[in-house]
């Protein structure tokens, strides 16, 4: 599903729609993870312009999933394999496999037409020719791809035989039953709470708050956004090209998903947004570097100059278009001769320009310097200029050594468990 999206998104995003792109990725997401989403869900997520009494049954969603269905159909006409469509009265994407009508026997077109068929012979000989030249064109022309492997951050992790883990930043989310006057007897919705980032945080929160122990319930629901899923095909893709990680057992895995284990035995690549970091790598982050994500999570603060970067905006819309983002790699020595990778940003744009940077070669020049080939270790900012969903590139704010003396031997300072003061629950 996700190779046949990435195949149909270019085309989508060539339709110069955030909200046609924006009902895509929100349905593709559903058809991944969870049930088929209500229209009104729909009208929430995808065309909601912040209205609490929007009415039911908005007519922008039908006329928008007829607009997806058309086009979906145009993008996957004389698509070979599987194709995404958008059958009529769902609203959850499905692969179909192309239309291969059947091939009529030609039987002895020789005898019967002898002219026209010697034409069509040397027509596909022709053919064959011009695509055989364009397979050896495509697998000996140099490419940057080809080189990938030579520039940091991966060639850190170009010479090692360890698998790789692809981790993808994820959120928790729990059921809350509320119903009238907190009675647990309602429908349940799915709820993200940063007082909340994990299964094991839903029990204490359960403890500290017992009016509501009851009424919340674990459901092991994790959310990845459609950014971070298609940054991690962009770049799984990439490398699978590379000669040098052609070989590699690279494993996709989330955010919540990574253990011990892997982080110790494998060389590990986290790509994802800042907020989306685990706790098993905020830890060692946190003391190997100044940059903390502030509390309302789209601005990150500098902790060794006191400045703060800050993305211009949460949502992407039509009349509300996102100008700036910041995004960041960073490469750690992991705790057993491996590595650590860090590919992140403050919000989803960011993250996509992140990811078509880590895999151009060329782009990744500024990066062959001393401090990004110590055997430290090295961090850097970039800040990414964006209209409605194309990017138009990064550019970077700052690039140093970062401190990895002692970050596996202790544990960052915990701090005393607390309330968020603002408002932190935020039902999906």
């Amino acid at each position: 599903m996700l190779a046949a999206a990435a195949c149909v998104r270019p085309g989508l995003e060539g339709n110069r729609s955030d909200k046609l792109l924006r009902l895509f990725d929100f349905l593709l997401n559903q058809s991944l993870e969870g049930p088929p989403p209500t229209e009104q869900q729909i009208a929430d997520e995808v065309f909601s312009s912040g209205r609490t009494n929007a009415p039911r049954g908005d007519a922008n969603v039908r006329v928008y999933v007829h607009r997806l269905r058309k086009v979906l159909k145009e993008l996957g006409e004389g698509v070979e394999g599987d194709r995404v469509e958008l059958p009529v009265g769902s609203y959850l994407l499905r692969l179909a496999a192309s239309d291969q009508g059947p091939v009529p026997d030609s039987g002895d077109t020789l005898g019967k037409d002898g002219p026209r068929s010697r034409l069509a012979i040397r027509v596909g000989a022709l053919v064959l020719l011009i695509v055989a030249g364009l397979a050896i064109w495509f697998f000996l022309k140099p490419t940057d791809e080809a080189h990938l492997a030579d520039a940091m951050p991966w060639a850190a992790i170009s010479g090692s035989s360890r698998p790789i883990t692809m981790v993808m930043g994820d959120y928790y989310f729990y059921e809350d039953n509320a119903g009238p006057g907190g009675a647990g007897n309602a429908a349940g919705k799915l709820v993200w709470n940063r007082q909340v980032p994990t299964r094991e945080d839903l029990i204490i929160y359960q403890m500290l708050n017992p009016d509501k122990a009851k009424r919340v319930v674990d459901t092991n629901q994790h959310y990845v956004s459609s950014g971070t899923i298609s940054a991690a095909f962009a770049l799984r893709s990439a490398l699978r090209r590379d000669v040098v990680f052609r070989q590699r057992d690279v494993r996709l895995v989330a955010a919540s998903q990574l253990s011990p284990e892997l982080l110790k035995t494998t060389d590990v690549i986290y790509l994802g947004q800042w907020s989306g970091v685990s706790a098993i790598l905020r830890d060692p982050l946190v003391q190997a570097s100044p940059f903390r994500l502030d509390d309302d999570l789209v601005s990150v603060t500098d902790m060794a100059t006191g400045t703060q970067y800050r993305s211009d905006g949460v949502e992407l819309r039509d009349e509300q278009i996102s100008r700036r983002d910041y995004g960041y790699i960073a490469r750690i020595p992991g705790p057993m001769g491996n590595n650590l990778i860090v590919i992140a940003a403050l919000r989803d744009p960011g993250l996509r320009e992140m990811a078509d940077l880590v895999t151009d070669a060329s782009r990744l020049i500024p990066l062959q310097s001393r401090i990004a080939r110590s055997v430290q270790g090295f961090e850097a900012l970039y800040q990414v200029r964006t209209l409605g969903s194309v990017n138009l590139g990064a550019t970077v704010v700052l690039q140093r050594p970062i401190r990895t003396q002692g970050i596996w031997d202790r544990s960052a300072t915990t701090p005393e468990y607390r309330p968020i003061a603002a408002p932190s629950a935020t039902p999906r």
